[in-house]
């Protein structure tokens, strides 16, 4: 019995792992396990040293499990019942293990996460009672096995609970279900490269699939001189003759010059085949044939199942085609209209044209108008129902229009008023009325003064703009001149809703900054408080009407031209 890396060994077998190059040779990882049927024994000459990760188990014997030097193998069961295999060394003293994992429904790695896949196990060593009874250092599941996921070591030794270990290579033989699709690993704990032999058998399940391959359906690569096949089920990469000779193509409008299997770089088996063509096909119906290689054989399913001679799939040729669009636009102000053009030609007879996300048309010849405009995306797809192809365009309609302008609101009587011009678009004309009998055609103004006056005027200031395309757009804005900026606080007032001096506030304070308002009853009570000169008192608190009384108010504010800072206060009467 092998006793595998208690606690105090811990340390030293994660180092000596640590040690061992990642495995990368196909059939070493769970995803490039080698397809495998019932039918055959399978011989590794050599083993190479490596290792992937920890596989966890029930086992609970503190020992940790890798799949060290391994080899692993997929297949699928075709009949429920139970499964017999057998892993011979080729030297006997060597240590093989097993797991067997069940991953229909599950990508090859998961095998990593926790124990819900695993169906059964052997990771126990060489026994004299295995030896005497002829397996020395086979290990694997027979119709005379006794173990059920055996682990390294036997817990019973170490006054722990189940699962036990009695000590056996040879499990009883799981069962398996129909459909289900299935990953055994081989471990060679032993650190030498030497191999050993898989066989099946013994079991009432069956795993080799029956039926025999045929062409699924086969289609052009438009463009290109080239012939897809597609298989019903997997197909050995190693029965496709690379010269192409499997395969006749009738009529013959072309040879087939060679052949490869997609996805044979990486793994043992395809389920596609591309062919490569001496010419394009013309325009027609052809058939592809299967038919003896020059290797010596049709071509072989994972269980050696080989495919009929005469075994075909029926296609149209056509020629490739092309999607790129042409394009004018007719300029607008308000919106833009593009007229989109196709081609056609190559016996093109379906448009699918998609304008910013949203299918619009299926016409040739489309015509669209856009009422917002900007970055447009037009997307193509076009198709002889053979060969299709995709273009797409992105068509900037930079013609927008917008006229603006900021100003401020009111003016005091000797400011000079600065235009802050901000229109957008390609403008080649602009146009001010100041609202006081005075232009401009600059793009950006000088500072402008209006006229003295005694009392409160508004002027209405325009600004038309006009682009390229003969387009104008129209801005305005209303500047009040005030009468005064100087401020001050009413020494009275009388909230009696006349419309007449009903309320308490900063008169004028256009250019105060960083403005703080109170207002105090004659006990020193705060009554009111702003930070906005717009918002008055209105003789209440809390709604209720005061009566009348003197207020002392505190202002205080930010000259917002020179900067400099204001503390005033004084008394108003409130007047009912």
């Amino acid at each position: 019995m092998k006793i595998r890396f208690l606690i105090p060994f811990l340390l030293c077998f994660f180092s000596f792992l640590d040690a061992k190059p990642q495995c990368t040779a196909l059939g070493q990882t769970p995803a490039t396990a080698f397809p495998v049927c019932g039918t055959d024994t399978f011989s590794q000459s050599t083993v190479p040293i490596c290792t992937n990760k920890v596989i966890n188990s029930f086992c609970n014997d503190k020992a940790v499990y890798q799949d060290t030097n391994p080899f692993w193998y997929q297949f699928t069961c075709f009949k429920s019942g139970t499964l017999g295999f057998l892993i011979t060394p080729n030297d006997l003293t060597d240590d093989y293990d097993w797991v067997l994992f069940d991953i229909t429904n599950h990508p090859p790695n998961d095998v990593y996460i926790g124990t819900s896949l695993i169906v059964n196990y052997n990771w126990s060593g060489n026994t004299s009672t295995e030896s005497a009874r002829g397996y020395t250092g086979i290990t694997g599941a027979s119709p005379s096995g006794r173990g059920d996921k055996v682990c390294a070591t036997n817990p019973k030794e170490l006054g722990q609970g189940p699962p036990y270990s009695d000590a056996t290579t040879i499990n009883q033989m799981p069962s398996i279900i129909q459909g289900h699709i299935y990953l055994l690993m081989v471990s060679h704990y032993t650190q030498t490269q030497t191999g050993y032999k898989l066989s099946f058998g013994g079991g009432s399940a069956v795993i080799t699939d029956p039926g025999l391959p045929t062409i699924k359906n086969a289609s052009i690569i438009c463009g290109q001189p080239q012939l897809k096949i597609q298989f019903s089920k997997n197909i050995r990469c190693a029965s496709l003759a690379g010269d192409g000779s499997d395969f006749v193509i009738s009529p013959a409008g072309a040879s087939i010059i060679s052949a490869y299997g997609v996805n044979c770089q990486n793994g043992f088996d395809m389920t596609e085949a591309i062919l490569t063509l001496s010419n394009p096909l013309p325009n027609g119906n052809f058939t592809v044939y299967a038919k003896m290689g020059s290797d010596g054989n049709t071509l072989l399913d994972d269980c050696n199942n080989a495919m009929v001679e005469g075994d075909s799939a029926n296609f149209i040729a056509k020629e490739a085609v092309d999607a790129k669009f042409g394009y004018q636009v007719l300029w607008g102000c308000k919106s833009d209209k593009i007229q989109f053009e196709h081609p056609g030609g190559h016996g093109i007879n379906y448009w699918q044209w998609t304008f910013d996300s949203v299918l619009n048309s299926k016409l040739q010849n489309p015509v669209v108008i856009y009422p917002v405009l900007g970055e447009k995306t037009t997307n193509l797809i076009v198709s002889n129902g053979v060969c299709s192809d995709t273009a797409q365009s992105i068509i900037n309609l930079d013609n927008t229009l917008i006229a603006k302008f900021t100003a401020p609101d009111h003016i005091c009587p000797e400011d000079k008023v600065v235009f802050q011009n901000n229109s957008i678009g390609k403008i080649i004309d602009w146009y001010w009325d100041f609202g006081d009998g005075t232009i401009s055609s600059d793009s950006m103004p000088p500072e402008h003064v209006y006229p003295p006056s005694q009392r409160e005027v508004k002027y209405t200031v325009r600004l038309v703009v006009q682009n390229n395309f003969g387009c104008y757009d129209t801005a305005e804005k209303i500047v009040t001149r005030v009468r005064t900026c100087y401020i001050t606080v009413p020494s009275g007032f009388t909230p009696n809703g006349d419309g007449v001096n009903d309320f308490l506030y900063p008169l004028n304070a256009y250019k105060a900054t960083n403005l703080r308002f109170r207002v105090y009853n004659r006990y020193g009570q705060l009554v009111f408080e702003t930070r906005d000169w717009t918002r008055k008192w209105d003789g209440t608190i809390n709604g209720k009407p005061q009566a009348t009384n003197t207020y002392v108010w505190m202002l205080e504010y930010t000259d917002s031209d020179t900067g400099k800072n204001y503390f005033l206060k004084g008394t108003t009467v409130l007047i009912r």
